[in-house]
This record gives C-alpha cells, structure tokens and sequence, in this order.
C-alpha cells in the first residue's frame, strides 16, 4: 500500500469512528414500562359520563353484595343503574363482563415487560430502596415509583420496580429519596429481598440497571 493510500485509509478510518452516534439516552417514566393495553376494550371509553356512573354502581352494588352487605338501599342503586344502562341500549350483565375482561387483561399485564426496552441507555426518576449495603454505602436498591411502596402496602407490580446496582455505591439521604437514575436497562426478572422492622420479605423487579450515575432528583 503506498503512502497516499494509507493515509486515505487512515482519514477515512478517523470518520468512520467520529462519525459513529454515542448511545443515545432516553428519558422514560413509569407508564413507559408497562405494555400498551388494548384501550377499546375498555367499556368506559364508549359511555357516557351518566352511564359511566351507572357502571360503576352496578359494580359496587355486585361488589357488596358478594361480600353479604346487600340491603335495599343497595337493590335500588342496582336496579336504577340497570334501567339506565337499558335506557342507551346497554345490556348490564354484558358491559359488567366487559369490564371484567378488562381488568383481569389489566392484571395479567402487570407481569409483562416491554421488551423493546432492553439494553437501553435510560434516564429514569424514582424513590431510593435499599437492598445491600457496603459500610455507609447503597450498592443495591429497589427503585420504586411512589414513598412507601413494599413496606405499608401490597408491592407495586415487577414493571414497575427496577433493581438497581451501583458499583462504587453511592450516600443516599434517606428511605425513598428521590433520585435520578442513568444507566443501560434490562428487562429481567429478578427476586429481591427488602428488610423491613418486622422481617423481610421478597418482592419480584422487572427491570435492572447498572447504574453509571445517580444523582438527586430536583
């Protein structure tokens, strides 16, 4: 290869890094790591606001009757929400089995993981839960969506906990500080055991980062 050709070789060998796009980070939020459901589904979106609310009565009165508190305060509410479910054309026992569908699909769908998320460099907000510790450092932690979640509560669904490792850890202010996560997302499913004041328990997290930078969310 002469000398031209090799720097030709070389130029061309320098644009081709330059040129080469960083790895893009993506700001996301919650919603964004829960699959889309399928909204039509959702009988409310075809009602109106009065017959919006006559479901909902009907489910309550079907609700409080199962758990043996019917009365008949609570046989009206049901029957007027029938009669106007009729009045637009609306079978009751129908739209109920809709909205069934409905949320059952829901709850199915808390344990999926958007897919297309994996091995993205993300940006994400959250409450600081911690997992392990070295000395005064968190190298571990459950990022969570809102304060209190899997201590007074049932744990939030696994899309919406991201397990989080820290390599050189980091001083957090407190149980559920708010901070900034940055790093490259996996969706995997990871069993997690957080310690509370009457024990331990395991929660399941959908999502893992190995975080690049934490920083306080302002």
């Amino acid at each position: 290869m002469t000398v031209r050709a090799i720097g030709w070789a070389s130029i061309l060998l320098c644009l081709f890094f330059v040129a080469r796009p960083a790895l893009a980070l993506e700001t996301i939020d919650w919603e964004q790591l829960v699959p889309p459901l399928d909204e039509l589904q959702n009988p409310y979106l075809r009602l109106s606001d009065d017959q919006q609310q006559s479901l909902y009565d009907l489910w309550l009165a079907r609700e409080t009757e199962a758990a043996g508190y019917g009365d008949e305060d609570l046989e009206s509410l049901r029957d007027a929400a029938v009669a106007h479910l009729a009045e637009g054309g609306l079978d009751a026992d129908q739209v109920l089995e809709e909205l069934d569908n409905f949320v059952a699909a829901a709850n199915a769908n808390n344990s999926k993981l958007v897919g297309a998320l994996n091995n993205k460099n993300v940006k994400i907000a959250g409450y600081v839960l911690p997992t392990e510790f070295s000395g005064d450092l968190v190298i571990e932690f459950l990022l969570v969506p809102y304060v209190g979640a899997c201590i007074h509560t049932p744990p939030p669904p696994a899309n919406q906990m991201i397990h989080v490792e820290v390599e050189e850890g980091f001083i957090t202010e407190g149980m559920f500080a708010p901070v900034w996560v940055t790093g490259k997302i996996r969706t995997e499913l990871s069993t997690q055991s957080i310690y509370l004041v009457d024990g331990s328990a395991d929660v399941e997290a959908g999502y893992q980062i190995k975080a690049s930078d934490i920083e306080p969310y302002e």
